[in-house]
């Protein structure tokens, strides 16, 4: 949740989202939470967040995010992060867009 939270802010602070919109996607996050699992870091997602580090451009807690969706067989992987959907998607995991394409946002 921290995460998204930030993400949400910076892009209040940039003006890309309005305080009203702010706020439904804060509702919306928290109403999501109670139906969310929380995985465990696991020494196997270490394990995998290490090489993930090693073969691809990726923050410290996006590699996380990337080997605990592979640890727990993730459905989808769901990001706005460009470097952290390409790892995802090398890592084979089926992703999904949401963040913003020169000209545009994208939900694909």
């Amino acid at each position: 949740m921290p995460e998204i939270i930030s993400g949400l802010n910076r892009r209040l602070r940039e003006q890309i989202l309005s305080p009203h919109y702010y706020r439904k996607a804060k509702k919306q996050l928290m109403d999501d939470v109670h139906d969310a699992t929380v995985l465990q870091v696991t020494p196997s997602v270490i394990s995998c967040s290490v090489k993930l580090l090693e073969t691809n451009l990726l923050r410290a807690m996006d590699s996380l995010h990337v080997a605990c969706a592979l640890e727990w067989q993730a459905e989808l992987f769901v990001t706005a992060d460009r470097r952290q959907l390409m790892a995802a998607k090398n890592a084979g995991l089926i992703t999904e867009y949401i963040g913003r394409y020169k000209g545009g946002w994208s939900s694909k």
